[in-house]
């Protein structure tokens, strides 16, 4: 990480952030940006940060960033790696913020808040403001949802998207209205721990796709094995209550629908066989 000791001794809890993309054109059903938040205690870090480097050693991961497209492929799923990855969420209670931002019904409205462009902000910037909206829905869920008890003060890793596309990029909100006190963008090589919402997004955006080709077709039953553990693993996610959908007016119903927890019910089964 960044050489900010001193900040990360005076914060509680680390954020590490990540994004995944939807889009018509490409393909997809909708058009829409997803950010994930991982919380993480501070004094969690070096232990998190090991027993991840031991997971990935155990199952002779040979790369040097982590990178969950080229690690889990539908021709070799990795179903056993995925499962200890995932354990490890549930090991250290590794609490995982999901934002969606619809470019449909946010893009243009959010444009009456061009006045406020400068050289940081950029509202007519689809990506920015799904940045924007994150940053405001998670600040506001960690100051003031009372059940959440992650400390007083943040520190936020993000993957380089907006920002710190040529070098790492960091910003400090000196307003005590933000109880994320800094973030800072940077590719996933400089900071190890970007491999936990880049494994989690992964999880989500397999399992988002299923859904809504399920729910496009009601007959369609999902086959891939790769996409029935990213859904099983959301759903042991979703169960130990670390899934939090912070857009969402009644979570727990979307949740339902979203990740069943009764499982027989639901089209999309389980795997459990490697392959």
């Amino acid at each position: 990480m960044e050489n900010s000791n001193k900040l990360i001794d005076e914060v509680d809890t680390i954020l590490f952030a990540d994004e995944t993309k939807f889009s018509i054109n490409n393909g997809d059903l909708e058009d829409a940006i997803f950010y994930f938040g991982i919380a993480v205690n501070k004094n969690n870090i070096a232990a998190i940060d090991t027993d991840l480097t031991e997971i990935l050693n155990t199952h002779k991961y040979q790369g040097k960033i982590f990178h969950s497209t080229i690690i889990f492929k539908e021709k070799r799923p990795r179903l056993s790696l995925m499962n200890d990855i995932a354990e490890l969420f549930l090991k250290y209670k590794l609490h995982c913020f999901c934002y969606k931002y619809s470019k449909t019904e946010l893009f243009g409205t959010s444009q009456i808040l061009n006045s406020f462009n400068n050289d940081i902000l950029d509202f007519k910037n689809q990506e920015f403001q799904a940045l924007f909206y994150f940053l405001i829905f998670l600040n506001t869920n960690l100051r003031d949802n009372p059940q959440l008890n992650f400390g007083l003060k943040f520190l936020m890793y993000f993957d380089r998207n907006v920002y710190g596309k040529v070098e790492v990029e960091g910003f400090t909100f000196p307003d005590e209205r933000f109880v994320i006190k800094r973030m800072t963008f940077s590719e996933k090589s400089q900071i190890s721990l970007l491999a936990l919402p880049d494994f989690f997004g992964y999880l989500f955006r397999k399992a988002k796709i299923s859904k809504n080709k399920s729910d496009q077709n009601e007959k369609n039953t999902e086959t891939s094995k790769l996409s029935i553990n990213c859904y099983s693993s959301l759903v042991k996610m979703a169960e130990a209550k670390l899934f939090h959908f912070m857009n969402i007016e009644d979570e727990a119903k979307i949740m339902q629908q979203m990740f069943k927890l009764d499982t027989t019910s639901s089209k999309i089964g389980s795997a459990n066989s490697e392959a």
